[in-house]
């Protein structure tokens, strides 16, 4: 039996491959997607188009997840997102992200995160 972990784990191995395609199919049609302080995606093509285009910005990305918490239909998941800096140091990005679902389907995902340093 699939548990929401595995969800997540799955969602992440897609990103950390650059399956943007993969990832967005987790989205209803019409979820929101916020990053930080940026306004929200709305719809699932916006969130495979920003999927695709942020790991195009980064030269490789691991998600390791730390901790998934179910509550109601909420998933509160803590990460550890390993990168490199443009100076080829190795990052870890603390992250949390916080997910409503309709069934099994993401309607909202925000991310919690400072990315500056993978960035700069």
């Amino acid at each position: 039996m699939s548990t929401r972990a595995d969800m997540v784990r799955q969602m992440c191995a897609a990103v950390d491959s650059g399956d943007a395609e993969a990832f967005g199919a987790w989205f209803a049609e019409d979820a929101t997607y916020t990053f930080g302080n940026n306004e929200p995606l709305i719809g699932r093509a916006a969130v495979v188009a920003a999927t695709a285009g942020a790991a195009g910005a980064l030269p490789w990305v691991r998600h390791v997840v730390d901790q998934v918490a179910e509550v109601g239909d909420q998933l509160f998941c803590r990460f550890t997102i390993e990168t490199e800096a443009p100076d080829g140091k190795p990052l870890a990005l603390p992250c949390v992200t916080v997910i409503w679902l309709s069934g099994n389907e993401i309607v909202d995902y925000r991310v919690h995160m400072d990315i500056s340093p993978a960035l700069a």
